[in-house]
């Protein structure tokens, strides 16, 4: 005889931790536009950030992934929040970020093609990838003042 159905363990499946910037300056937000041969997305605009790595904490992954996509060293200043991809296998951490120093961005070209900084407003124009269009949509962005 089996286990009872509700005993019947579930599969686990695998999802991924995305640790993301928001780096917000005189009222812009900072986002990039994904490289052609990116894999999940392409050619679709995303805040800074990346996937978190074992042995690292958020913080750690955080400024590790801003210096590699953008050349850029920041201070963070508090977790927004998180989001849930239901549909795809992501958890997002948004965390809130100042500049330390203002200078030009780098971007790493096999990652992203372009940056800008955007309004909130102007950020419901471009093509987003899912998690940002979301949080947009959900008004977590709303603490960047014009």
């Amino acid at each position: 005889m089996g286990l009872p159905i509700n005993l019947i363990p579930m599969a686990e499946h695998q999802f991924y931790v995305g640790i993301h910037a928001v780096i917000a300056n005189r009222g812009r937000i900072l986002v990039l536009k994904r490289a052609p041969r990116m894999p999940y997305r392409p050619g679709s605009w995303d805040l800074p950030g990346g996937h978190l790595e074992v042995g690292e904490n958020f913080e750690d992954c955080l400024r590790r992934e801003v210096k590699e996509e953008t050349a850029l060293d920041v201070a963070i200043e508090r977790l927004l929040g998180l989001h849930s991809m239901i549909d795809e296998p992501y958890l997002q951490a948004l965390y809130a970020c100042r500049l330390t120093v203002f200078q030009n961005v780098q971007l790493a070209p096999h990652e992203h093609v372009e940056h800008r900084w955007a309004t909130p407003a102007e950020l419901e124009s471009l093509d987003l990838i899912p998690y940002l269009s979301r949080i947009l949509k959900q008004g977590m962005l709303t603490f960047v003042k014009m």
